[in-house]
Parts: structure tokens; sequence; C-alpha cells
């Protein structure tokens, strides 16, 4: 397990220098103009020592105490940038959880289900998410509370903030719909893969209850392959994220990412292009740290729920 995790470690690492040195890139423009001074073009021309430097002066800053300096409106980029993260994190964090839970708990009942007159509310349920966009089930479900809300059934919400709890609720369980989809469809295929498992036969010709069968044997072995895939729902949190902050106006570290990478509209002769750097530094960092997180948590639950990687991992 170790070897892994320092391998993980060290692939972030080169992927955030990577994303880094880009994003210091030097953004200084050039103006083209006619005989009378009218705008023809804009010229862009990479300089390597105009590259260094901006890196060199990043990390000055930071050595002067400066921290990442101030956004257009003179806030501190790092405090700001540490309170979106924060309001993010309410709502990664839950619906991370919810996903998981939710998502076995539907790929439990959908095999228990497979068979049955249920199978419309199991496994054609969850063929229905993962075929439909989450958009689809988000704007149905605003929608609905348009509904009940012009009827006087629930009033008094506010949804499109992040100042409110009912907001963040609902924003959990928008993250929360494609993972939990997508999770259910990876627990009924595991499970449906230990089906046929020697050990499930010898279990059933010695009486073992279905009950114990499923949760004590079947669903703890097949665990292993359900969180292989705890990458995969991270990166659909966060690519989700984006959307669903900018649709309800949930002022987190999505929604400020967006504003910070739109360059300036304006093309000054001379001048960079208009580009909080180091919010944009602070909220690259987030995001590729939540993918790591991700990583690390798969290699661990995959070390402990099968032991022949615990004996082959250092």
């Amino acid at each position: 397990m170790g070897r892994n995790i320092v391998k993980l470690i060290l692939q972030w690492v080169f992927a955030f220098g990577l994303l880094f040195i880009l994003l210091l890139l030097p953004r200084e423009m050039e103006m083209e103009t006619g005989a009378s001074g009218e705008f023809v073009a804009a010229h862009y021309t990479y300089s390597a020592d105009a590259h260094v430097e901006n890196v060199k002066s990043f990390f000055i800053q930071l050595i002067n105490g400066e921290g990442l300096g101030t956004d257009r409106y003179d806030r501190p980029l790092l405090g700001h940038a540490w309170e979106m993260i924060q309001r993010s994190l309410w709502l990664i964090i839950p619906a991370f959880f919810v996903s998981i839970l939710l998502g076995i708990a539907k790929g439990v009942f959908d095999f228990q289900t497979r068979h049955g007159k249920r199978r419309g509310a199991g496994l054609q349920t969850t063929w229905l998410g993962l075929s439909l966009p989450d958009l689809f089930f988000i704007i149905m479900i605003q929608m609905t509370m348009m509904y009940l809300n012009v009827n006087g059934i629930v009033t008094g919400l506010k949804l499109y903030t992040h100042e409110t709890i009912e907001a963040v609720v609902m924003n959990v369980i928008y993250l929360s719909i494609f993972p939990m989809f997508y999770l259910a469809n990876i627990t009924y295929a595991a499970l449906s893969g230990e089906q046929g498992a020697d050990y499930i036969r010898t279990a059933r010709a010695k009486g073992v209850p279905a009950f114990k069968l499923l949760y004590i044997h079947m669903l703890r072995n097949g665990l292993a392959k359900i969180f292989v895939h705890t990458n995969t729902v991270v990166l659909y949190l966060l690519s989700n994220l984006f959307v669903i902050e900018y649709l309800t106006q949930y002022r987190g570290a999505a929604y400020y990412f967006k504003e910070y990478v739109a360059a300036s509209q304006r093309i000054v002769d001379g001048q960079s292009l208009m580009v909080d750097v180091g919010a944009i530094v602070a909220f690259t960092l987030f995001f590729t740290l939540m993918i790591l997180f991700a990583g690390l948590i798969s290699q661990v639950a995959r070390t402990f729920l099968l032991p022949h990687e615990r004996g082959s991992n250092g």
C-alpha cells in the first residue's frame, strides 16, 4: 500500500506542478494599430524570461508574507479563496458520503429485486438515471419546488443563495444524483459477479441465510470493486459542482473559479490580461487535492478489503 500511496502523491505533485507552470504563463499583449491609430490586431509572443520572472515573483510574494495578493475588489485572495473553498466543502463532503451510502443501498435493492415485480423500481430506475443527464433531474426538482411554492404548499425557502441551510441541502441532493446512480450500477455489477463464486454455492449448501449471505459475504467482498471507483465519483462531483454552483448562484469555489479565470475583455497595449492568478492557483490546489484524497481513500479501502493486496504492497 505504501508504494502505491507514494506513487499517487508523486503523480499529484507532477500534475499540480504542470498546472502551476501553465497558470503563470506571461499574458502581455501587443496591439497593432493602423495609420490613424485604429485597432488592427492583438499579438501574443511567448517569452521564457517573462515566464521565469512570473514564477519568481509569485514565490517572492509568498515569502514576503503578501499571500496571493488582492483581487479587483482589494480583497486578500488567500482569505477569500479559503472562505469559498469552505463553502464548497459543505457540498462536496456530504454529497460524497450520500452518493456512496445511497448508491450502495440502491445497488443492493436492484440486486434483490432483479427478478421480481419491483424490478421497475430497481434496475430500470438506475438505467434511467444513468441515461438522462442529471441536469434534467435538477430542473425537474426545481420546477417541482416552484410549483409547491406557487400553490402555497412550501413557502419561505431561499434556494438560490449560499446563506441558507435549505440551499445547501438542495445542492447536496443535486450533486449526489448521478454519482448515486453510477455507484448503484457498480454495486449491482459487483454483487452479480460474486453470485457465482464457489464460496457462495458452498454457503448456500450449508444453509446460510440469504440476508447474511448478501450483506456479510457478497457485499463485503464486493466493496473493494466499488471503492475502486472513488476517484470517478469525486470527478463527477467536482465537474457537476461548476454547473450547480453557477445554476443556483451558490457562491463557492467553483463559482468564483469561473469568475477569476475569465480574462478581461479589454486589451491594453503592453499590459497583461486581467487574471487573478493567485486565486486560480488556490482553487486549482483545492480541486486537485480533492482528487488526490479520493485516490488515497480508494487505495486504503482496497488494501483493507482485499487481504491479498495487503500482503503484496509495502
